[in-house]
């Protein structure tokens, strides 16, 4: 017995070779597709994100049931119609929605940017802190050219980093395969081809 097959991992990878390359092929095309229509991509996020806040927002309201006094299940309720009319916004005025998780993203990178460039330079006398600080520095970079570019950013950031997101799990799908091969012998991926 080879030690690919004593890998779960690596028997779980043989086993749905084609299907995993060919998942990520698609993520891949789909990601590129993100990336040349970036309105539409961004509309979709702005519609997946309003769709999850009105199912996070039924949840909540069972949930707020489960409560032991009547101010938690007013709290709970509360949040509950704060989600449902986020969500609800985000579907009805999409382009507007658009317009506010831009904000939101540039914001987020902003504050991750700040801080990571902070952490590496309390890192800085050990190994790996300049590739926190590059890190940092790109994602503040990214935060203000988004803010700088408001509103136009709107029409594309979204979709554009929705894409890179996907042309990058799916390439990550595509490599998993070959690099299990590498770490357990092209023997074993020799009998995958088969």
């Amino acid at each position: 017995m080879s030690s690919y097959d004593q890998s779960p991992f690596a028997s779980t990878v043989r086993q749905g070779r084609n299907r995993i390359i060919a998942v990520g092929i698609v993520m891949i095309l789909a990601g590129v597709a993100a990336i040349a229509f970036p309105l539409i991509s961004s509309l979709s996020v702005v519609w997946i994100v309003g769709v999850m806040l009105i199912v996070a927002s039924i949840a909540q309201s069972v949930s707020a049931f489960s409560y032991p006094k009547w101010g938690g299940i007013i709290l709970g309720l509360l949040i509950a119609a704060l989600w449902l009319a986020g969500g609800l916004y985000l579907l009805m005025r999409p382009l507007e929605g658009i317009f506010a998780l831009t904000v939101i993203v540039a914001v987020a990178f902003l504050a991750e940017g700040t801080i990571k460039t902070l952490f590496s330079l309390q890192m800085r006398p050990h190994a790996g802190w300049g590739w926190v600080l590059f890190d940092g520095v790109v994602s503040v970079a990214l935060g203000l050219m988004l803010w700088w570019q408001l509103p136009s950013a709107a029409l594309w950031s979204l979709g554009t980093l929705a894409g890179i997101s996907i042309i990058i799990s799916g390439w990550t799908l595509v490599i998993v395969p070959i690099a299990v091969s590498k770490v357990f012998g092209t023997s074993a991926f020799k009998e995958l081809a088969a």
